[in-house]
C-alpha cells in the first residue's frame, strides 16, 4: 500500500507540478498571481471534451486544441487586460480572480452544471509485485516529465528564453539593455496557459469535467509555487512531487478528510523554515 500511495502521490504531483510551471513563469517575471489559469484550465478541459466526444477526433487533436485554446486566451487576457494596468499590481490581481470566477460561470451558462465524463484516452494497468497503475496515470506523469524538459531546454537554450531568464532577474535592468518585455509577457503567458490547459487534458479523464474543476488545481499550484520559489524551475518541482505525496500518504495514513488540507499545512510548515520557498532566490 505504501509503494502504490507513494506511486499515486507522484504522478498527482507533476500535474500540480505542470500548472505550477506556467504560473511561476508569470508570477517571477509580470509580478501578477494569475487566477485565470483555474479558468483556463476548465474552458480547455470542455474544448478538448467536446472535440472527442461531439467532434469525434482522436485524443491528440483535442490536446493540441485545447492547448491553443488555454494559450490564445492567457495570450488575450495579458495584451488587452494586464497591459493596460502595468505597475497596478493590486487591480491586476483583482481582474485576475474576476477573470476566474467569470470563466467559471461562463462554464455553468454554456456546458451547465453537469459533471462530463471524459473518454479514456488510453486503457489498461501495468501490474508489478502486487501494485496496479494505469497506464493513463503513467501518461501523465511522463508528458509532465517531457514539458519540464521541454520548457527548461527552452528558457537555457532560446534567445527568448534568456530574455525571459532576465527579466526574472531585474525587469528595469532587461529593458535597459533592449530586451522586449512586452514579448517576453506574451511568452510566459502563452506558456502557462499551454501548461494548464494540457493539465487539464490529461487529469480529466481520471475525474470528470465540470465547472469548478480548476479551484482546487489552481490553489494546489499556487501553493507549489510558494513552496518551491520564485523563479526556480526545480523547486516548482519539488514542491509540486512533495504536495502530492503528503496529501496521498496522508490521505490513507491520517484521514482523508484532509486531505485538500494538506496542502496548506504544509505551505505554512516550509515557510517557518524556509520563508523565500525551498528554491527561492535570496
Amino acid at each position: 500500500m505504501l509503494l502504490q500511495q507513494i506511486i499515486n502521490g507522484i504522478i498527482i504531483g507533476s500535474s500540480y507540478a505542470l500548472i505550477a510551471l506556467g504560473l511561476n513563469l508569470i508570477w517571477s517575471i509580470t509580478d501578477i498571481a494569475d487566477f485565470a489559469q483555474g479558468g483556463i484550465y476548465v474552458l480547455a478541459a470542455y474544448v478538448a471534451y467536446y472535440i472527442v466526444t461531439a467532434a469525434k477526433l482522436p485524443f491528440i487533436l483535442a490536446w493540441i486544441g485545447a492547448m491553443v485554446i488555454g494559450g490564445g486566451l492567457a495570450y488575450l487576457i495579458e495584451r488587452f487586460l494586464y497591459r493596460r494596468w502595468t505597475g497596478k499590481s493590486r487591480i491586476q490581481l483583482l481582474c485576475a480572480i474576476a477573470l476566474f470566477f467569470l470563466m467559471a460561470n461562463l462554464a455553468i451558462l454554456w456546458f451547465t452544471p453537469k459533471a462530463k465524463i471524459f473518454p479514456s484516452y488510453i486503457s489498461g494497468a501495468l501490474v508489478i509485485s502486487g501494485f496496479t497503475v494505469s497506464y493513463q496515470r503513467i501518461a501523465i506523469l511522463l508528458v509532465s516529465a517531457a514539458l519540464f524538459v521541454v520548457v527548461f531546454l527552452f528558457i537555457m537554450k532560446t534567445k527568448i528564453g534568456k530574455a525571459i531568464r532576465a527579466a526574472s532577474q531585474d525587469r528595469l535592468v532587461a529593458e535597459v539593455v533592449g530586451i522586449n518585455i512586452n514579448t517576453v509577457n506574451s511568452t510566459v503567458f502563452i506558456i502557462g496557459g499551454m501548461l494548464s490547459a494540457t493539465a487539464a487534458v490529461l487529469i480529466s479523464p481520471l475525474y470528470a469535467v465540470f465547472p469548478s474543476m480548476g479551484d482546487l488545481p489552481l490553489l494546489k499550484s499556487l501553493v507549489v509555487v510558494i513552496l518551491g520559489g520564485f523563479g526556480s524551475v526545480a523547486g516548482v518541482l519539488v514542491g509540486g512531487l512533495s504536495l502530492g505525496l503528503a496529501e496521498s500518504l496522508g490521505s490513507v495514513y491520517i484521514s482523508s478528510a484532509y486531505q485538500h488540507g494538506f496542502a496548506f499545512f504544509v505551505l505554512i510548515l516550509v515557510l517557518m523554515f524556509f520563508p523565500k520557498g525551498l528554491f527561492g532566490r535570496t
